[in-house]
């Protein structure tokens, strides 16, 4: 090779070189660095009536100063946009059914999925029935979005320019869409009915009975009401129904179902402040960034600090001047499933009460990125609401013939609860607070109140449907008029509570009212582990520090695990990597650390009991009662452990049971066989994948979190938009929730803590708050990751609120100015 060569060949390389990093330079500052927004520096804003400062701390916290309200929520609706607006153009899509538009037909069964439940529709009724003052708010937030929208073209979100997209104007009706999934992912009380109605057709009326952990004496069953090969069929679609649903979770962040959020407030004679203490860390599904954006506002109608969701005005959870207040859901039942008898030669007929009444349809055309011709969707509204087994099966043809169900949902009819919101952020006293509550609709939430005067109280607040022969827990006929919803309960017939003798009061998803309560409300509550540790450790001391409160956060000590861990840690098995496993469950303090043996071998004996309990009895019908999806990737819902709980009933009360199952020799299992065959079971598995050395059992090796962002699955920008993973403690039992799919070996987190805050009620000053993630949605800030170690490690930020505290910690300061709209809004440095 002569020299000629060798410097061609080096010249190539270095063009290589220059050709790559100016692909880099590209995609890394104009598609990704770029449009992270300036937080310094002055603005003007054609929507502004006059000036507004916007300044922000270390995390990029906006404390928002307005001279009006209208100000104020324009700016709220700015800086949303400013840090989320990709989130947001998400959420939106998701909700109005428009996300194949931007991600290709992958995307389309979740776009029918959302137009034939009808977010948009559902939201656009609530729009126009709106109180003028709520819609007032709700169309400055608006102009405040789609000022920033306006403002920086092409520097909105790396989201928008690598997937070459404009987001169209931000519209009221886009917020309450927003609002309206966000309470769907809530209420999620259908599938639950599918469940059962398999449960029902594999084992029959009373074993399946025999399977609820809180025993209802009369379960309605459907199935008497229709006939062999009628019941076939619907059993065949409710299946399809519930395969189809799980793989469209991925799209509506609904991966932990809202399964989760803790509560709780004490009295002052329960604080060594001698005042009260309020704690909420509502758990949601993982995702980055977080659910929950921070934020303080203060004007002259609001005051007010916490945590709110982008796209939506309002601070859903936190503090104003006199009372602080925090939410978890209530998990009653809001939805019913009724299956309807269609004409044999109209489909657009349906039965009722012995004529025949024709259903609304809509056409919904559904726009796919990379297709000429939209898809058309064709939604048919019954009585009972929309007909929703058109998922069940390819290309919307029914499996059913002349049978269809239909879905039923409170938040199908217009509800205030942004309003309700809005009035909780003025709120000054408890007749206030509930006064605000009394107009929440969906979803269904515990609501928990601490003022500064020393008064605690709880509110159970949402639409409920007054039901009278129907309790909803598994399709009812709708074709008879025997189980129809007769109106909604009153606000004032919901339980609430103020100032208890005991001086504290819990809420953790767990049961709200005991069996004497004047109302049904549900049966999908949680079992109350994360409840029962919560009060275990209030009551071991009589007084309550703001740091004993992050504590209780934080605790990874599961009251399940105490009740179960010994069934296997009594065993003496034979087996030497066995008696090993054995011994750490008998030494064990149920706490759930990532760095405990102990936690790993304990999930894998459960989950193998599980299986070889009710898995092969319950046949297809399985997966539904133990809570796992049809597929790994999206997890649990309210049965998962409604399961476990009546498994602890059996192992507690039945030495044999049917249950149990059968032996090799085909002889029946006794309760000491069971347990350790699930042992071995575990172990062989621990084994195989984690090696012989049990002091590398740890839990945190298994049970890790990922924050992983939609663009993330590509591997060039991987780097840029996803975290971790990183090892956790907790599990679904204990105060740290984080939940997972249960199915082995245990995947990633899907649920967690999203938001933590911790107040003293009436020293502001001392708030104590932090997010999931961070509070940018641009993957390039400083703050877009900045919270997740202090997350994982149980550190808080502090939340200042006097205007003193907020100056001292202020790092950027934005000035709003408002313009004449004939001049062009540009950027001042």
């Amino acid at each position: 090779m002569n020299n000629a060569t060798i410097l061609l060949f080096i010249l190539l390389i270095i063009m290589a070189g220059l050709a790559v990093a100016v692909v880099f330079f590209y995609v890394y500052w104009r598609r990704v660095q770029r449009p992270t927004p300036t937080l310094d520096g002055e603005l003007r804003l054609c929507c502004l009536d006059g000036p507004v400062e916007m300044m922000r701390d270390r995390y990029g916290i906006p404390h928002i100063y307005a001279e009006s309200d209208a100000d104020l929520f324009r700016a709220l609706g700015f800086a949303h946009a400013q840090d989320r607006l990709w989130q947001m153009e998400q959420n939106r899509r998701t909700a109005k059914g428009e996300l194949a538009e931007a991600f290709g037909p992958a995307a389309l069964d979740a776009d029918r999925f959302s137009r034939i439940v009808g977010f948009r529709r559902a939201a656009e009724k609530e729009l126009e029935a709106l109180d003028p003052a709520t819609r007032q708010v709700v169309d400055w937030y608006v102009q405040g979005v789609n000022a920033f929208i306006d403002g920086h073209p092409g520097r909105l979100a790396a989201e928008f320019n690598l997937l070459r997209l404009a987001p169209a104007p931000w519209t009221a009706a886009d917020t309450l869409a927003c609002g309206k999934m966000m309470a769907w992912s809530m209420s999620v009380n259908w599938e639950s009915e599918l469940v059962r109605l398999q449960l029902v057709q594999r084992v029959g009326a009373i074993r399946a009975a025999d399977l609820e952990p809180d025993y209802v004496a009369e379960i309605p069953v459907i199935l008497e009401a229709l006939g062999e090969t009628e019941a076939t069929r619907l059993l065949q679609t409710a299946g399809l129904m519930l395969n189809q649903y799980d793989e469209l979770k991925k799209w509506f962040g609904m991966e932990g179902e809202g399964r989760g959020s803790n509560s709780w407030v004490l009295a002052p004679k329960r604080s060594t402040t001698r005042r009260p203490l309020l704690c909420n860390d509502p758990h949601m599904a993982v995702q980055v960034p977080s659910a929950w954006y921070e934020v303080h506002l203060s004007s002259p109608g609001y005051e007010v600090s916490g945590a709110t969701l982008p796209g939506i005005p309002g601070v859903m959870l936190g503090h104003n001047q006199h009372i602080a207040w925090g939410m978890t859901a209530a998990l009653c039942d809001a939805q019913d499933l009724f299956v309807e008898r269609r004409h044999a030669d109209d489909a657009e007929l349906f039965e009722y009460e012995g004529r025949w009444e024709r259903a609304e349809v809509v056409e919904e055309s559904i726009i796919i990125r990379g297709q000429a011709a939209p898809s058309v969707e064709r939604v048919i509204v019954t009585r009972h609401g929309p007909i929703v087994d058109r998922l069940a099966s390819e290309a919307g043809r029914s499996a059913n013939g002349e049978l269809a169900f239909a879905l039923q949902w409170t938040g199908h009819a217009p509800g205030n609860a942004l309003g309700a919101v809005l009035a909780l952020n003025r709120a000054s006293d408890w007749e206030t607070f509930q006064t605000a509550l009394a107009e929440w609709a969906d979803p269904p939430q515990n609501v928990t109140f601490a003022d500064v005067d020393g008064n605690i109280g709880y509110v159970l607040a949402g639409r409920l449907p007054r039901r009278t022969h129907n309790l909803g827990l598994t399709p009812a006929p709708g074709w008879d008029g025997q189980h129809e919803w007769d109106g909604y309960l009153l606000a004032a017939e919901l339980p609430r509570i103020y100032n208890p003798p005991s001086g504290a009061i819990v809420t953790a998803n767990n049961r709200i009212t005991g069996d004497d309560f004047a109302h049904f409300l549900g049966v999908e509550f949680a079992p109350g582990w994360r409840a029962a540790r919560i009060e275990e450790m209030i009551t071991e001391k009589d007084r309550h520090s703001l740091r004993d409160m992050a504590e209780i956060q934080l605790d990874t000590t599961s009251k399940f695990a105490a009740r179960l861990g010994p069934y296997f840690g009594g065993l003496e098995p034979a087996d030497a990597f066995e008696k090993v496993a054995a011994g750490y469950l008998r030494r064990w303090d149920y706490r759930m650390d990532a760095d405990s043996p102990a936690a790993l071998i304990f999930h894998y004996c459960w989950l193998h009991l599980l299986g070889l309990t009710f898995g092969d009895a319950l046949g297809p019908a399985s997966d539904g009662y133990l809570g796992i999806s049809a597929t790994p990737l999206f997890t649990i819902h309210g049965f998962r452990l409604r399961a476990s709980t009546r498994l602890l009933a059996l192992l507690d009360t039945e030495a044999e049971s049917v249950w149990y199952g059968v032996d090799t020799s085909g002889q029946p299992r006794s309760r000491d066989a069971l347990l350790r065959h699930a042992l071995a079971r575990a172990v062989r598995q621990i084994r195989s994948e984690y090696g012989d050395n049990a002091r590398r059992w740890d839990w945190g090796r298994a049970h890790q979190v990922r924050y992983v962002h939609p663009l993330g699955g590509a591997r060039i920008l991987r780097t840029f938009f996803n975290r971790g993973p990183f090892p956790v403690g907790g599990d679904m039992t204990t105060p740290n929730q984080t939940g997972y799919a249960p199915v082995l070996p245990p995947g990633l987190v899907h649920v967690a803590a999203a938001y933590r805050q911790v107040y003293d009620v009436g020293e502001w000053e001392r708030a104590q708050t932090v997010t999931q993630t961070g509070q940018s949605g641009h993957a390039m800030s400083d703050q877009y990751d900045d919270q997740m170690a202090m997350w994982r490690e149980g550190v808080y930020h502090p939340m200042p609120w006097s205007r003193e505290a907020v100056e001292k910690a202020t790092v950027y300061r934005l000035s709003l100015y408002p313009t004449d709209p004939s001049i062009d809004r540009q950027e001042t440095r």
